[in-house]
């Protein structure tokens, strides 16, 4: 395990992104807590998310798709 996805700021705050979301490049979609670090994840590129393919406080590994921009 890499660390721990996050898709909202704080337990009680909304999500950063939904499914249907229209998102630019650079845009902020998710969290990654590794080693007690939370690092951005921001969007790869401009275009509509259709898909999340993990859930919040997830594990993840490195290389795993986290979501489909389309």
């Amino acid at each position: 395990m890499v660390g721990t996805v996050y898709l909202r700021p704080s337990p009680e705050a909304k999500p950063f992104i939904e499914v249907g979301a229209h998102v630019t490049e650079g845009h902020k979609v998710l969290l990654v807590e590794a080693m007690k670090t939370f690092n951005d994840i921001v969007a790869h590129k401009t275009g509509v998310i259709t898909a999340i393919l993990v859930e919040d406080a997830q594990p993840v590994e490195y290389g795993q798709p986290l979501m489909v921009i389309a």
